[in-house]
């Protein structure tokens, strides 16, 4: 499921943990996404995909400008890159 809010604005603040803009995503998945709607977002630099046996999501914070890793698994299939 994906999910588009056009109301939402970029705002020019920082997080509390020091973060400011999500740069990356990438998205491990059983199966090749197929939808018309994840080929745009794959096409258009937002997401990229691979295929693997478990799922993972790695979400990468302002250009992992602090070269940081936070891994959550194995409670979540997810890793923080900073």
């Amino acid at each position: 499921m994906w999910v588009y809010l056009s109301f939402m604005r970029r705002l020019d603040r920082e997080h509390p943990i020091g973060i400011r803009e999500i740069t990356g995503l990438a998205l491990t998945s059983a199966v090749p996404l197929r939808s018309t709607v994840a080929q745009r977002i794959i096409e258009s630099g937002i997401l990229s995909n691979r295929v693997g046996e478990e799922p993972f999501l790695e979400i990468e914070f302002d250009g992992k400008r602090r070269n940081q890793t936070v891994d959550f698994r194995p409670q979540l299939p997810l890793q923080f890159r900073l």
